[in-house]
Formats: C-alpha cells, sequence, structure tokens
C-alpha cells in the first residue's frame, strides 16, 4: 500500500472505530498484519447472537474498494465455514464473496458497476460506508447466519 493510502486510511480509521464502538463491536489491526488489513467485529443489534468477523483489506484507499470476507477468528487466514458469515443477501459463503457494490468482489464480478448508482464512492469516508452497509446488511436479517 502506496503512502498516500496509508496515511488517508489512517485519517478515516478513527470514524469506524467509534461506529463499531456504538453497536458494541469493534475494529482490530495487528502489529503483524499488512497495511491496509483489518479485522471488524460486527454486532448485530439483536445483542443475543455472536459477533460476524469481518476482514477488510485496502490495497490503494480511497480509489478502490476493499476486499471483503467473513472468517470465524481474528487472524485468521482461510476464509470462514458457513457459519462465519451472515445470512444477507449478497453475503456468499459458498463463492467466498460479498457480492456488494462495495466491496472489490462485487466490483470485479459487475462490471456494469463502474458507473451508476452501484459506482464506487470514494469521498467522504469509504471505510466507514462499507462498516456501515455491513452492519445493515447483518441487523435486516437480525444477526442470522448463512450455515
Amino acid at each position: 500500500m502506496d503512502l498516500e493510502s496509508r496515511l488517508r486510511l489512517a485519517g478515516d480509521v478513527p470514524a469506524v472505530e467509534e461506529f463499531l464502538s456504538s453497536t458494541a463491536g469493534r475494529l482490530h489491526h495487528r502489529d503483524q498484519d499488512p497495511d491496509g488489513l483489518f479485522w471488524a467485529e460486527v454486532q448485530p443489534n439483536n445483542g443475543e447472537r455472536a459477533a460476524f468477523i469481518a476482514r477488510i483489506e485496502w490495497t490503494v484507499y480511497p480509489d478502490r474498494p476493499p476486499s471483503l470476507v467473513f472468517v470465524e477468528a481474528i487472524g485468521a487466514s482461510e476464509v470462514g465455514a458457513s457459519s462465519a458469515w451472515p445470512g444477507a443477501d449478497g453475503y456468499r459463503y459458498s463463492s467466498n464473496d460479498v457480492c456488494k457494490p462495495f466491496t472489490a468482489e462485487g466490483q470485479g464480478l459487475h462490471p456494469e458497476w463502474s458507473s451508476g448508482p452501484h459506482s464506487w464512492r470514494r469521498t467522504g469516508n469509504p471505510f466507514l460506508y462499507v462498516v456501515e452497509n455491513v452492519q445493515d446488511d447483518i441487523d435486516r436479517v437480525d444477526g442470522r447466519r448463512a450455515g
């Protein structure tokens, strides 16, 4: 990750941490993680359900959407089993991708999303935008898991 991306990302991280904290979640970046790799604990608004662990990896910030997958634990090197994934539309554990306009995987699968209402949003705080969308999608299905 280039220096400009690292600086921009560092400036947007505090708002993401604050948002996740307000929903009983948490953002992690471990010393051994490469620049641009974060682990977001996303707690469903149904407090009776366990948090999801989203692995969010940026390559160029804010100009490209991140890779987003779900894992069973922070630091897991392999994509999680179906039980690690939300049961929301577009969250496809069988394909190991989130087919949404705010992910690298979704944008890669849908070239038509490169323009119009589904185009990647580079302005504001894109990191916060991604995490808010993940939180909304999880809450929309009441924290239900895919598996």
